[in-house]
């Protein structure tokens, strides 16, 4: 039985039952329900080898958060072209909790994979799973602040990974 109480038979069971790796090398093994998607174990990603930095930089402002400065996130996945990507978080209490969890998130392979854009329609590029600010300013249109409810939202996405 399933942690959602769904029951499968023995063989659908070892059919979607997957083992992978963490970035850190340890081993897990899931089953995400095909009823429900709910996950029993810890949900791995698909996410290449990579590096996952956070610098703090006290210069810059994230719009609605003008008292605190700003954690930088980079992340670095070398085996896709060079890829990076730099996302911001203001060095607040609740900030620094969402880095902390993101790291984990990066650690499981979740922050993102490789797919279709849903916002530009191109194919095999980086789509976030988890919701991240790539601007400092210019609101949500622009993914960037001012967003007063973007860090519950990122929490609320983490905790569907079982990550709180």
């Amino acid at each position: 039985m399933l942690t959602c109480h769904h029951k499968l038979c023995l063989s659908c069971y070892s059919k979607l039952e997957t083992s992978r790796k963490t970035m850190s090398g340890q081993p897990h093994t899931f089953l995400k329900c095909p009823f429900c998607k709910v996950c029993s174990g810890v949900e791995i990603g698909l996410c290449s080898d990579g590096t996952m930095t956070v610098a703090t930089a006290q210069n810059l402002v994230a719009a609605g958060y003008e008292e605190f400065g700003v954690l930088c996130v980079r992340y670095f996945v070398p085996s896709s072209p060079g890829l990076k990507r730099d996302a911001f978080f203001p060095n607040s209490p609740e900030g620094k909790k969402v880095v902390d969890l993101l790291r984990i998130a990066w650690d499981r392979r979740l922050c993102f994979t490789f797919g279709n854009s849903l916002t530009t329609g191109q194919q095999n590029v980086l789509v976030w799973n988890l919701p991240h600010k790539t601007a400092l300013d210019g609101g949500p249109p622009r993914h960037g602040y001012p967003d007063p409810t973007y860090l519950q939202r990122v929490q609320d996405a983490l905790a569907q990974f079982g990550i709180k």
